[in-house]
């Protein structure tokens, strides 16, 4: 994943996001299919960039997804369990 400028650098964890705020973008980029991009551009609203950017980190490689998570605080371990415990979660399949 190359870093666009519209993709944010999160500064929450997944684990720190509602479900209720996550589902919604889950849904539009995995049933819908719509691009991270796609949905960057639809929102101006800064706190749904975030959690857009956040939905985007469930595709990528460990190494892109520590660099990305940077800004959340917490140990590597944490994010990445994170991750895949929130995918589980939400029904998310991305190992095709």
């Amino acid at each position: 994943m190359t870093e666009e400028p519209n993709i944010i650098k999160p500064h929450h964890c997944f684990c720190e996001i509602p479900d209720v705020e996550l589902r919604p973008w889950v849904e539009k980029k995995y049933k819908n299919h719509l691009s991270t991009l796609e949905l960057i551009k639809s929102t101006d609203d800064p706190h749904q960039k975030e959690i857009i950017s956040i939905v985007a980190l469930f595709d990528v490689d460990e190494k892109t997804l520590i660099q990305m998570m940077g800004n959340v605080n917490k140990p590597n371990h944490h994010i990445i369990h994170c991750r895949e415990n929130v995918k589980h979660m939400l029904g998310i399949d991305t190992e095709n």
